[in-house]
């Protein structure tokens, strides 16, 4: 019997597509299964006035998340948002599957600059959670708890 003798090119190519093989496994795990948002960036914020800049519900390169708000069931919160970054930002309450709860709608984003006043009135007490709805931002940590109760 002959050996059967592999050329240089052909080695490389097979290294080359197994390489790859792994490298498209990789990137697809990453997509598929995503690594977990941390959310809450430390703090409680309550009351019934609550100042959030962009920084602070969590689009910054060192931190993930913003602080917990909390609200009292059935109570007005005026929250004052402010636009410090250089992106179009907006502000919404969802439920734990994404349903809008209270906030801006969807469309409707703060300019870079841009401060403003809003009041959300959240009937139902439970553990919701405040975004930012453009697109991308949600994933890059602009998520937060929301948690409306009895008291604070």
């Amino acid at each position: 019997m002959t050996k059967m003798v592999v050329r240089a090119d052909v080695a490389a190519g097979m290294i080359a597509g197994a390489l790859g093989a792994v490298l498209i496994s990789a990137i697809w795990i990453g997509l598929v299964f995503p690594p977990t948002i941390p959310i809450g960036g430390g703090g409680i914020l309550k009351g019934d006035q609550i100042p959030l800049s962009e920084h602070d519900w969590g689009f910054n390169q060192f931190k993930k998340g913003g602080p917990e708000i909390c609200g009292v069931t059935g109570h007005n919160i005026t929250i004052t948002l402010q636009n410090t970054g250089q992106n179009l930002h907006g502000f919404q309450v969802v439920a734990d599957g994404g349903t809008f709860i209270a906030g801006l709608a969807k469309s409707d984003l703060l300019r870079p600059g841009e401060v403003r006043k809003i009041s959300i009135h959240i009937t139902q007490p439970g553990n919701y959670f405040y975004i930012c709805p453009v697109s991308g931002h949600r994933q890059k940590g602009m998520v937060a708890p929301c948690v409306i109760q009895v008291g604070c």
